[in-house]
């Protein structure tokens, strides 16, 4: 009974090794897709963490800091909307009425989404493939 019991006891230590190495790693690299209204309705809990956020590039709303690659502009879903900051090169089919998922942070205590990345839905593609379908 004793060499079974270490046995069992060894493969219980390995296992939850494991299962700690595993939930760790896979831990900090989820991030949490949602829509404009969802991140609002709990923003307590997203503040300062990474999120993925799909909304509709409103319509004159895209802002350059002069002289920079800095740019501010609104995504919205229904009748919220959120303001994101965001700086480096802007996606070609970035084109207001599209829907956007930005990658980054709700700032602590604002209403600014401070995205790293920006990827741009592209409805013509899939119209185009249904068409060619039927």
């Amino acid at each position: 009974m004793g060499k079974i019991a270490s046995v069992i006891v060894t493969v219980l230590v390995i296992g939850g090794g494991l299962v700690y190495l595993l939930s760790s790693s896979f831990g900090d690299s989820m991030v949490y897709y949602k829509t404009v209204d969802e991140l609002l309705a709990q923003r307590d809990r997203f503040e300062g963490r990474a999120v993925r956020i799909n909304g509709v590039l409103e319509e004159q709303s895209i802002r350059q800091k002069p002289g920079t690659g800095e740019y501010r502009f609104t995504i919205a879903k229904g009748d919220k909307k959120l303001t994101v900051a965001y700086e480096g090169v802007l996606p070609d089919a970035m084109q207001p009425g599209r829907e956007i998922v930005v990658h980054g942070r709700l700032a602590p205590q604002s209403d600014i989404f401070e995205a790293s990345e920006i990827m741009t839905k592209c409805p013509s593609k899939y119209e185009a493939e249904a068409k060619s379908r039927n």
